[in-house]
């Protein structure tokens, strides 16, 4: 009888070391992720960003009207959420003429890129801006 209760206690054992043994191998098939944080080119985002609300006049127009907040509003639902930007409009002479800043928030990183982008008023007097989108990635350092 004893060599019966033994003979189940070592199946048991036996069992519990399979089972350990596939987990382990599962663990170690699996392949991990990968660490490396994968970051978007910012500098070229905020170019296409820029890009794609200038390719319709829209950018013009918001510009030409002064309507800063609707600005915001189209940066923000266009760029990623996790980039922090800042939009200084320049007009020819290089004057800054947007009344407050165009943000969401305060810089989040000292590594900070910066697009330069060349608008033209649709307007019959054809004005020229400078857009200077300033972007960082918030929580890189």
């Amino acid at each position: 009888m004893n060599f019966v209760k033994n003979q189940k206690a070592q199946v048991r054992i036996i069992e519990a070391i399979l089972a350990t043994i596939l987990l382990m191998s599962c663990l170690t098939l699996i392949p991990a992720q990968p660490t490396v944080k994968n970051t978007p080119n910012l500098a070229a985002a905020g170019q296409n960003v820029l890009l794609s609300l200038d390719s319709n006049g829209r950018l013009a127009s918001l510009v030409d009207s002064g309507n800063w907040a609707e600005l915001q509003t189209c940066l923000e639902s266009a760029l990623p959420l996790t980039a922090w930007f800042n939009l200084t409009v320049f007009d020819a002479n290089m004057n800054p003429i947007n009344s407050y800043p165009i943000s969401n928030a305060g810089a989040q990183s000292n590594k900070v890129v910066s697009v330069d982008y060349l608008c033209v008023s649709p307007s019959s007097h054809y004005n020229i801006y400078l857009l200077r989108l300033q972007l960082s990635e918030v929580g890189s350092t």
